[in-house]
């Protein structure tokens, strides 16, 4: 539990912070270890170290067209008490109550079927996600990641895919995603995110 004097001392130290220099020509943020971002509070740590689901979520956020500044993001995760471990192992990657409250809704989609859609060529395209991985199986405190990603005409958009990424990643394959980090990795949760009012 993150205290409200906490909470209220963050967000005004958050809210005075520049972003726009992670931020590309459309506003999504990459690269949370980068200077613009890294220092922002979260919880009892920082973005740079714990905050990317706040990233993942503002993100997704735009990619929707329900753009929020980070900083609320930040208080609502902290008042809504997502952090995991005061913000120190970042937060729980359970967004549905979260995403309600910016009118958007999420539900689970399983690995291997986003895979069977891939070879078959019928992956929803412009879809955004909220992607959840385990970065590394010999990090068992750190290795939790979650990013925001869209489906594009030829393959997928991720954003914030590693700590001083200046730009958005393109991926051709969703298992093209996990190659390339430090260690191999798996995938934890994918959800579709969509606003309210739109059909499943």
């Amino acid at each position: 539990m993150i205290l409200p004097g906490k909470v209220r001392s963050n967000f005004e130290l958050n809210r005075r912070a520049d972003t726009r220099a992670a931020a590309d020509s459309r506003g999504m943020l990459n690269g949370q270890g980068r200077p613009a971002l890294a220092g922002l509070r979260f919880g009892y740590a920082d973005v740079g170290r714990a905050g990317c689901e706040s990233i993942a979520v503002y993100n997704v956020l735009r990619l929707l067209d329900r753009p929020r500044p980070l900083p609320d993001i930040i208080r609502d995760m902290e008042r809504g008490g997502y952090l995991r471990m005061g913000g120190h192992l970042g937060a729980a990657p359970y967004f549905e109550p979260l995403l309600r409250r910016y009118s958007l809704r999420s539900r689970v989609v399983m690995p291997a079927r986003l895979r069977a859609q891939e070879r078959k060529g019928t992956v929803e395209r412009y879809g955004a996600y909220l992607i959840v991985i385990w970065n590394s199986r010999f990090r068992p405190l750190k290795g939790l990641h979650t990013f925001a990603a869209s489906r594009s005409p030829d393959g997928w958009e991720v954003f914030n895919r590693f700590n001083n990424d200046e730009t958005s990643r393109h991926y051709a394959r969703l298992d093209d995603m996990l190659r390339g980090g430090e260690s191999p990795g798996a995938f934890l949760l994918i959800y579709r995110v969509r606003r309210l009012e739109e059909r499943s």
